[in-house]
């Protein structure tokens, strides 16, 4: 799927904040995702969540930020059974969502 006209994709930056907490274990990460491209239009615009994936093909709008968990509610796909990525980096779930991103599902667990 080609990239709309004028999309930039988000800037990923990563804040440590377990570290130290538990020696050698996998450090928690926290998204921020920033809007350049928008910043002095005086309209609100719609942000689109695009989730895909083997099991997934779902677009979520909001007209605001949102928890990447709450986005995935709405789209009825359980948090508990999928790992989100994005450009290969997994999101924790509490991460906010506040422009235009295409999101990796990838189902970890099954009805079986």
């Amino acid at each position: 799927m080609a990239p709309r006209e004028g999309f930039e994709p988000p800037r990923l930056t990563t804040v440590d904040f377990e570290s130290t907490a538990i020696p050698g274990y996998a450090i928690s990460a926290q998204l921020r995702l920033l809007r350049h491209s928008h910043k002095h239009d005086a309209h609100r615009r719609t942000m689109l969540i695009k989730f895909y994936g083997r099991d997934v093909d779902q677009t979520y709008q909001s007209e605001n930020g949102v928890k990447l968990r709450d986005a995935l509610l709405q789209c009825k796909i359980l948090p508990s059974t999928v790992i989100v990525s994005y450009q290969d980096q997994i999101i924790p779930l509490s991460t906010m969502l506040n422009e235009d991103i295409e999101l990796l599902v990838t189902t970890v667990s099954s009805g079986g």
